[in-house]
């Protein structure tokens, strides 16, 4: 028999062995199929958003087509995209939790606030690390574009161009017109909106440039208020995504005295153009953004060469690593004088600027399975 001390030594051992062999339940943060048969640990593609909106969901559609398009569950890869909560604050916050990570392989991100100290100091940090970084839908500026490998998304000075182009061919006769945005920090709000004032030329003034912080109250009450400020306001400018219903909930039907342009194509804004309350949206390609950033960045972690090059084919020459996904700009079916010709003075390929009408824009949606871009 054994004695008293020996049977409490006995249970001691046995209770450490189940501890052993027992998961470690609660003891982190839940990561997909990271404990898999055989060690495997999956690696993570994250693309961190700049605020939640509708205008992602073609953006996801893109990463899905990713993950199947290139077997990455085969590669034990998965990619996914993170929602901001709108502020730089919450992008700096959830950089930092990536580092803390070692399945974090690669970080795309629409930096909300690019000349945000902090973030550019998290990208260092992850760059170091040897995470791939790439930015999509809107860039850094030049003096940090070397924290980032690529950037993936429109050329947004072309299209502020493209949309002043638009704007002055429509509304040529009253030049006066005013910005609505979210914030004045982000790079792609400052390229587009810069890039319409040179499209509009000294010919026109520009009122106001209206803030919202990403708040869609906040945004219509901006269009209330400044129809109450400017009632003569020739064009009315759309910078996000939101901001085309935004202006088309408040300002009237077709009868309405105001240009109504915008960029971008969410779902309620496309049921406005077809009731005529928009009358031309430069529409940028989420759906690419999301496939060719998750693309991009498993090209460079595997090191193919040729995959880059495909994507990438000026890489090495100044502004080789950047992918302009191109723009569609959007008029109703009938009665728009816009034509091809008009964008002609921008000196754009074709292939970067699409001009099409509702319906056939709908037709693309349909042929990608999406309901907005």
């Amino acid at each position: 028999m054994l004695s008293g001390l020996q049977l409490r030594r006995e249970f001691l051992i046995a209770l450490g062995l189940l501890a052993a062999i027992l998961p470690c339940a609660g003891c982190g943060e839940k990561t997909p199929n990271n404990n898999q048969a055989g060690g495997a640990t999956t690696k993570r593609i994250v693309l961190l958003n700049n605020t939640e909106s509708t205008f992602w969901d073609a953006a996801r559609a893109g990463i899905k087509d990713a993950v199947t398009d290139l077997k990455l569950a085969d590669a034990n890869f998965t990619a996914e995209m993170d929602n901001n909560d709108g502020t730089g604050q919450g992008q700096v916050d959830r950089l930092k939790k990536y580092y803390t990570r070692n399945d974090i392989v690669a970080v795309g991100i629409s930096p909300i606030d690019a000349g945000n100290a902090s973030l550019a100091e998290e990208l260092e940090k992850l760059k170091k690390k040897g995470v791939v970084i790439i930015c999509f839908d809107s860039d850094l500026p030049k003096d940090k574009q070397h924290l980032r490998d690529f950037y993936i998304g429109t050329n947004n000075v072309k299209g502020g161009q493209v949309l002043g182009t638009a704007a002055k061919n429509l509304q040529p006769k009253n030049n006066t017109y005013v910005q609505f945005v979210g914030v004045d920090t982000q790079q792609n709000a400052v390229e587009r909106m810069d890039g319409f004032k040179a499209a509009m030329g000294d010919g026109f003034q520009e009122l106001e440039r209206k803030l919202d912080n990403s708040d869609r109250k906040i945004a219509r009450d901006n269009v209330r208020q400044v129809l109450t400020k400017h009632p003569d306001v020739g064009v009315l400018v759309g910078i996000w995504s939101y901001n085309a219903p935004a202006i088309a909930d408040e300002v009237g039907g077709p009868d309405r005295k105001q240009t109504v342009a915008t960029f971008d194509a969410e779902a309620n804004a496309i049921t406005h153009m077809q009731k005529g309350n928009i009358d031309v949206m430069v529409v940028q390609n989420p759906f690419m953004m999301g496939y060719l950033t998750v693309k991009a960045a498993y090209a460079k972690l595997n090191k193919d060469d040729a995959t880059i090059k495909e994507i990438f084919p000026n890489l090495g020459a100044e502004g080789g690593n950047i992918k302009d996904t191109g723009l569609k700009v959007v008029i109703p079916e009938k009665g728009s004088p816009l034509t091809a010709d008009t964008f002609k003075e921008l000196n754009t390929p074709i292939s970067q600027v699409e001009l099409l009408t509702l319906p056939d824009f709908q037709a693309w949606l349909k042929k990608y399975g999406l309901t907005d871009s």
